[in-house]
């Protein structure tokens, strides 16, 4: 009885702890709260123009919540569309965005359910190179601190709006299909496809792909068609990225199909195509075929055994003394 008694007094006491260490890190984190919007900007700006440009906060909770603004710079950080944000050092990076943003304030404090819009803006040089610039204004819970000459850093949670600027000029869209296959080459009935699409883009501006995937008989009736990017993501300068589309046909689907890749992209709406080919096929089939293969090679195993010559052994004669 006590030891039981003892293992509630301790799970108890254990939920407590866990609800205290959650309050404890809401308040150290407050800006974790806070929406906004737009979550991702597409701009046009033309050298040597300056924009004034909206974000707006807002703070759900039933707290007053303090937030600093910080811009950084951000490039693909793999093929899954994600960002990887970071600080530019100097000039050289022809896609950096966060030297050309400012800010009229460097805090932002939000009373409990208030909605601010937040000006943040973008001076766009005479220079400046044409293409896609990239950049990200956050939110941060931590006031910055200096970590190198001219490098601020905030260290705590953030939440931020992703900024894609086109400088017009002479701006290059070139895309390349780098892979276009199933996860599969012979499917089951029953079965749903996936199709993967790798996309490069080895231009100087993003571009969102668009358009079918269509899937074809043998005989080039159409099958089924798959919407392509439905969630309109951007495939930025320097970078591959990764889409993934799913089948699921019929169950009476059997024999060899074709799946057709018919997408465009980019201002001038360029042509990207591919092409892949795949098995449906029954399990049964699949079953019988197996079934084949193995008679045939035992047979062939079984006439190989029977025709090859026997070893004559010669009887041991006995020998005799004299």
């Amino acid at each position: 009885m006590k030891k039981s008694t003892t293992a509630i007094l301790g799970f108890l006491a254990a939920i407590v702890f866990s609800l205290i260490c959650f309050q404890a890190a809401r308040a150290a984190f407050p800006g974790e709260g806070l929406t906004i919007s737009p979550p991702i900007n597409e701009l046009k700006i033309k050298p040597g123009e300056t924009t004034e440009n909206v974000i707006r906060v807002t703070n759900p909770t039933s707290e007053l919540v303090e937030v600093y603004p910080q811009v950084m710079d951000f490039r693909a950080g793999g093929e899954g569309g994600e960002p990887s944000f970071y600080i530019s050092e100097g000039d050289s990076d022809k896609f950096s965005l966060a030297k050309w943003i400012t800010f009229s304030s460097s805090k932002l404090a939000l009373t409990p359910e208030q909605i601010v819009e937040f000006r943040y803006t973008l001076t766009i040089p005479e220079d400046a190179e044409p293409g896609g610039h990239y950049g990200a204004v956050f939110f941060v819970s931590e006031p910055p601190v200096d970590t190198e000459p001219e490098s601020k850093v905030s260290i705590g949670s953030m939440v931020g709006s992703l900024i894609l600027l086109t400088v017009p000029g002479e701006t290059i869209e070139k895309g390349v299909v780098d892979d276009f296959s199933t996860n599969k080459n012979i499917f089951i009935v029953g079965d749903k496809a996936t199709f993967t699409t790798r996309i490069s883009n080895i231009g100087n501006v993003h571009f969102k792909p668009k358009g079918n995937i269509v899937v074809k008989s043998v005989f080039g009736k159409e099958q089924g068609v798959i919407s392509f990017n439905e969630q309109a993501g951007n495939v930025l300068p320097d970078s591959i990225r990764k889409f993934e589309n799913e089948w699921r046909y019929p169950w009476y689907k059997v024999g060899i199909y074709r799946a057709e890749l018919a997408t465009i992209y980019g201002v001038s709406e360029k042509p990207l195509a591919s092409v892949a080919t795949f098995w449906i096929l029954p399990w049964w089939l699949i079953a019988i075929l197996i079934a084949i293969v193995i008679s045939v090679i035992s047979f062939f195993w079984y006439r190989k055994r029977r025709n090859s010559p026997k070893k004559n052994i010669s009887k041991a004669q006995p020998i005799i003394l004299r």
